[in-house]
C-alpha cells in the first residue's frame, strides 16, 4: 500500500491487518518500488495523487515489472479530476475513493484479488 498522508496510510494498513492480510506500506513510489523488489505483492494499493511519482505512473511502473500485479487506485479527489491525472489508461483501473469505510475496502480488495485476471494481463508476455 502507497500513499503519502500517514493517517490514510495507518487506517488502510490497520484493516487490512485485521482481516488478515500482510500489508507492507510505503510513503511514495520510489520507496514502494524498492519493497516490491523483496517482497511482490498480491495485490498493490496506491494513492493516485502524491509528491513526485503518481499512483498512475507507479501502476505502470508496478506492471512492466509484475505483468500479473493486481492494482487498485485511491483517491480523494472527484472522479473527473483522477480521469484527467490519469489518461485513457483510467478505466483500466478499479478506483476506491476517500473517505472510504473500512468494509468497502475491504470488499474491495476481496473482489479484486478473486476476479479473474483481466484480458490485458492474460495476454501479458505472450
Amino acid at each position: 500500500m502507497v500513499d503519502d498522508e500517514p493517517i490514510a496510510l495507518e487506517f488502510c494498513r490497520s484493516a487490512l491487518a485485521r482481516a488478515g492480510y500482510i500489508v507492507v506500506t510505503a510513503m511514495n513510489g520510489d520507496d514502494a518500488l524498492r519493497r516490491l523488489q523483496h517482497s511482490p505483492p498480491a495485490l498493490a494499493l496506491l494513492d493516485i495523487v502524491m509528491p513526485g511519482m503518481t499512483g498512475a505512473a507507479l501502476a505502470k511502473r508496478i506492471e512492466k515489472l509484475l505483468p500479473n500485479a493486481r492494482i487498485v487506485l485511491m483517491s480523494g479527489y472527484a472522479p473527473d479530476e483522477i480521469k484527467r491525472v490519469i489518461g485513457d489508461d483510467a478505466a483500466q483501473y478499479r478506483c476506491m475513493w476517500k473517505p472510504f469505510q473500512q468494509d468497502a475496502l475491504l470488499r474491495m480488495i476481496r473482489n479484486v484479488l478473486d476476479a479473474p485476471p483481466s484480458h490485458k494481463t492474460q495476454h501479458a508476455g505472450s
